[in-house]
């Protein structure tokens, strides 16, 4: 009786700790402006959402390094088969919605050549081994004037060691696609150095202390204490960024792409 006692304020904290932090941090990819990755969640679904009008209905979706595919909302109206590639262990055990789940890599998917209308690539090239090899598989995936719509960092702490590998330029993001035969290149840049400043100084304090013995953690105890702060320094980075940044920064904090494999293999 005394365990069923426990176990059931234990469950009634628990239910209390995700309200409140749905709350005031918002519910992933949906952060609210108190959240420490903000400036770069809030650009990957503007850009998502804003090329929406570049995809056609009852398509194919690849999504590469999906773990709990977060993005899913943003397509499903639109594809007739959503497919979450993600490493072992990196899938959810329990999937509701209409997602199949392949286990692969970003360099190794187990799928067939030109079975996608669109791949997504969201965060995963600064991850792994090989980013060219990653890309051709992106390529290999897709029908021709299929669609690669991704994301990476341009500044950020280091984060999920010891697999972060890189950070992208706009420049080295074309270079890289361009290389791989990807045409069509459009590339987006998140705010200025305003809100990456912003992003670095929350990420750092919400990150535990690095140590390359230990997987990476999230301190949700400093999120909720600083949430307030947060959003001060994030509101504080969108007003400096509009007032004062160039049209094309120098400093941004994330960008994102979209391509196309031509109809005509180069």
């Amino acid at each position: 009786m005394m365990t069923t006692a426990r176990d059931l304020i234990r469950a009634l904290k628990s239910r209390s700790t995700q309200a409140l932090t749905r709350l005031i941090l918002g519910r992933h990819p949906n952060n609210s402006i108190c959240s420490f990755n903000f400036h770069n969640v809030r650009h990957i679904i503007k850009f998502i959402s804003d090329v929406q009008n570049q995809i056609d209905s009852n398509m194919c979706l690849v999504d590469i390094g999906a773990g709990a595919s977060p993005y899913y909302y943003l397509f499903f109206r639109k594809v007739a088969e959503y497919i979450a590639v993600d490493l072992e262990g990196g899938l959810p055990l329990c999937e509701s919605r209409d997602i199949r789940q392949v286990v692969g890599s970003a360099e190794r998917i187990p799928l067939g050549d030109s079975i996608a209308h669109v791949v997504l690539s969201n965060q995963v090239l600064e991850h792994v081994d090989d980013p060219d090899k990653a890309v051709r598989e992106a390529y290999r995936l897709l029908k021709p004037c299929g669609k690669f719509i991704g994301s990476v960092p341009h500044v950020s702490p280091v984060h999920l060691e010891p697999c972060d590998y890189r950070r992208y330029t706009d420049y080295g993001i074309e270079q890289l696609l361009k290389s791989n035969g990807f045409s069509n290149i459009k590339i987006s840049l998140s705010g200025g150095v305003y809100s990456a400043s912003a992003l670095m100084i929350a990420m750092d304090w919400m990150l535990t202390s690095r140590d390359d013995s230990k997987p990476q953690g999230f301190s949700l105890y400093r999120a909720l204490l600083f949430a307030p702060i947060v959003g001060i320094m994030n509101l504080f980075g969108l007003v400096m960024d509009k007032l004062f940044a160039s049209k094309k920064s120098r400093s941004f904090a994330n960008l994102c792409w979209i391509a196309e494999k031509p109809l005509v293999a180069l």
